[in-house]
């Protein structure tokens, strides 16, 4: 196994190293949702009603508990103000570690655990401390939109690789085309399970015969578990990183954001190896020196506390599921798609013969719903949309109502 040893520090000695990343960024287009968000807000700025089926938030705000102790925190705890340790504070680590225990089956040391400001920060975090520039990341498309950017930000190339879209399963890995895909410049393959934006949730015979692939190759596994605790219909939820000889080179990436609610606590934490961690330390702390202390105090009241709310959060995007894919099917003619396994997206195929970006532009401009076009998760997007249904059920339902009258103005 191998990983960038250099200092992150050291680097910004290097005359090349800054220019080289001005060009990475200025060659990174921002993302195609965040493109779709920014052209919603300007119809609504105009005066016009816009209903968003876009938005990757659900509706739901943090639980009271949660904000009682942060407001707890910041009256009983004097160095509330104050940084804390650089890899979060170990009664928070502790809590981690236990909980990745019970979701593992083995033993999980807090000193495995780094808290980050969210798990976007755990994967960029991670391109950083692995990636070298010229080197592959593969990634299973359509792919989250936001790790083909986090690759080339870190110098490394994103390569697609093309999920089988079955239509009855849904989007499921090519473990044969991945196989085929590694090079000797592959670095990492990145898991986003369940996955943004499909809704698919990788079946464990699929991951299996994946980590068999990668079992004597130096290839880094990062797992995006965002949404682990959104599957559906009790179907099986199988976490790669608790194949024992795989876990040296798996980093996990989490998030208490969505299914606590609290997206704007920019809090999560990120999970490897102790040698690797200690790496990526160096780029947490030359970025941000510590995920927030405040949201840290109420992240472990989020972990630890009552997870009442958490089951209603659960039933509510669930309702919301059931809604979608009952006005999907009311659209035949329209769309077809596979009921999302997870998460809270589904990603319907549309039956117009025009690009998704268009398709986006048109049910914006010409029947006021926000949805993002599918060609931004990668090549293998094209021709889909990804529908959200993290948004209140009635949006849910003034946008379908929105999309059937413009639809029989089409015909």
């Amino acid at each position: 196994m191998s990983y960038k040893s250099h200092s992150v520090l050291a680097t910004t000695g290097d005359n090349k190293v800054l220019p080289e990343l001005a060009d990475r960024l200025r060659n990174t287009s921002v993302s195609v949702i965040k493109e779709m968000m920014y052209l919603g807000a300007q119809e609504k700025a105009k005066g016009k009603n816009i209903v968003s089926l876009g938005v990757g938030l659900p509706f739901y705000p943090a639980p009271e508990n949660i904000h009682e102790a942060a407001i707890k925190a910041l009256h009983t705890k004097p160095d509330i103000d104050k940084y804390t340790l650089l890899t979060g504070l170990p009664e928070l680590r502790g809590v981690v570690a236990q909980k990745s225990e019970e979701m593992l089956f083995r033993k999980v040391s807090p000193e495995e655990i780094l808290i980050t400001p969210g798990s976007m920060a755990g994967l960029l975090y991670s391109f950083l401390a692995l990636v070298n520039p010229g080197e592959e990341v593969i990634l299973p498309s359509p792919y989250f939109s936001s790790n083909g950017e986090q690759v080339s930000i870190a110098g490394g190339i994103p390569i697609p690789v093309a999920m089988i879209e079955d239509p009855e399963l849904g989007f499921r890995l090519d473990v044969e085309k991945i196989e085929k895909a590694i090079t000797k410049k592959t670095k990492a393959i990145v898991l986003n399970n369940p996955q943004n934006p499909t809704g698919a949730v990788y079946q464990k015979e699929e991951l299996l015969a994946l980590a068999k692939v990668l079992r004597n190759k130096d290839i880094y596994v990062i797992t995006d578990e965002v949404y682990d605790f959104l599957v559906f219909d009790n179907f099986e939820y199988f976490n790669i990183a608790t194949l024992d000889f795989l876990w040296p080179k798996v980093i996990r990436c989490c998030s208490l954001s969505k299914k606590y609610g609290m997206m704007g606590w920019r809090i999560g934490y990120l999970h490897t190896n102790k040698d690797l961690l200690m790496n990526i330390l160096k780029i947490h702390d030359a970025n941000i020196v510590c995920a927030p202390h405040i949201s840290q105090e109420a992240a472990i009241e989020a972990l630890t506390g009552p997870q009442e709310k958490v089951k209603d959060h659960f039933k509510w995007l669930s309702q919301n599921r059931d809604t979608i894919c009952k006005r999907l099917d009311l659209l035949p003619d329209l769309f077809s798609y596979v009921k999302p396994r997870g998460t809270y997206y589904v990603f319907p195929k549309y039956l117009l013969p025009i690009p998704s970006i268009e398709m986006a532009k048109r049910l914006l401009y010409e029947a006021g719903v926000v949805t993002v076009p599918g060609v931004g998760f990668g090549p293998e997007g094209e021709h889909h949309l990804r529908l959200s249904f993290g948004s209140p059920q009635k949006d849910i339902e003034d946008a379908f109502d929105r999309i059937e009258l413009w639809w029989k103005k089409q015909k």
